[in-house]
């Protein structure tokens, strides 16, 4: 079975961020890092999910007998959360690429570094509450990481352009 074919986004298609007349390579390289980092975090949003699916909402008592059990409206909630966080990311690596301008890229940069980071973050508030099984969270963890060594790779590529942050952050 093809996991993609699970995946709410549409497949990465290189040929819709292609736009450099006379320096196709320099768009072939842009795509290549482009498409690994979309492609790995389709990936983790695949492991989300599950992780979402399987969430148990009774988890008993700890040692000292109080009841850590989150409502479900709560578990609820952070369940739409943490969704909302990984559901972010693919179209913001869309926008970035078909945008092209160094500060969109770097915006949309920053909104993937921390929407990635929640969704890491929440897989420890969700091992503090018990309400998931270990094994998937290091899954969603690790292919975090992963993703992280490519985020790190694409954001290098960035080239600086003549247009100016009018909020001068980046």
């Amino acid at each position: 079975m093809d996991l993609n074919s699970l995946s709410p986004f549409p497949e990465w298609e290189d040929e819709k961020y292609d736009d450099d007349e006379g320096e196709e390579w320099k768009s072939i390289l842009k795509n290549e890092k482009a498409k690994k980092l979309y492609n790995q975090w389709v990936q983790v949003f695949l492991l989300v999910e599950s992780l979402c699916d399987n969430l148990q909402t009774e988890t008993g008592e700890n040692k000292e007998g109080i009841d850590l059990s989150p409502s479900e409206d709560y578990l609820e909630h952070l369940k739409e959360m943490m969704l909302a966080d990984a559901a972010l990311i693919p179209p913001k690596i869309s926008g970035a690429e078909a945008g092209d301008l160094y500060v969109l890229r770097m915006e949309n940069a920053a909104i993937i570094r921390k929407a990635a980071n929640d969704v890491y973050m929440q897989c420890s508030g969700f091992s503090m509450m018990g309400v998931a099984n270990a094994d998937e969270l290091n899954a969603v963890r690790r292919e975090i990481e992963i993703f992280r060594t490519y985020f790190i790779e694409w954001v290098a590529s960035f080239e600086k352009d003549e247009y100016e942050d009018e909020w001068g952050l980046f």
